[in-house]
């Protein structure tokens, strides 16, 4: 009896709770301005959700090739993984400009990726990732399209890492 009654309390709320965000009187809810101004999406190039600092190093020519790349894979234990190999640091480069947004995503998770570039001047550039979406600008994460060769290559800068090789022997 004591299920039921729990039950039907249950249900009353629900209902009334339906009814409270469904109420006619109560003011409706103004979208705030980012959300509004949000682009587009589908297909839309990374490069327009990217901060000014990113933007710079996406546009940077093949002279101008940062020296260094981290690859920062954070589950549930934390490994960095650098290379130095000019080939995988443009392909990385090049693989980021080619990627594409697709939407919005709801979704967050613990897991993060980052690809921080170091150049010969000791200047950083990091791009973040929740699994295989981007930590955008504006705090937003994105779906991607078309990384699939961005995350072939970082995932051979860890292969390649003598650290994980020994890890993996």
């Amino acid at each position: 009896m004591k299920k039921r009654g729990a039950a039907a309390l249950l249900a009353a709320i629900c209902l009334l709770a339906g009814c409270v965000a469904s109420d006619p009187a109560l003011p409706a809810e103004t979208p705030t301005p980012t959300e509004t101004s949000s682009p587009a999406y589908q297909g839309d190039s990374l490069f327009a959700y990217c901060t000014e600092r990113q933007r710079e190093l996406l546009e940077l020519p093949h002279e101008e090739l940062p020296v260094e790349l981290i690859f920062h894979h954070w589950t549930e234990t934390a490994a960095d993984y650098e290379t130095r190999d000019e080939t995988v640091i443009a392909g990385v480069l090049q693989a980021l400009r080619d990627v594409s947004v697709e939407s919005e995503s709801p979704i967050v998770s613990t897991d993060n990726r980052g690809l921080t570039f170091v150049t010969a001047q000791g200047d950083t550039y990091s791009f973040w990732f929740d699994k295989r979406r981007f930590e955008g600008v504006d705090g937003r994460c994105y779906v991607l399209s078309e990384d699939e060769k961005l995350w072939e290559l970082v995932w051979g800068i860890r292969a390649a890492d003598p650290d994980y090789q020994d890890l993996m022997r």
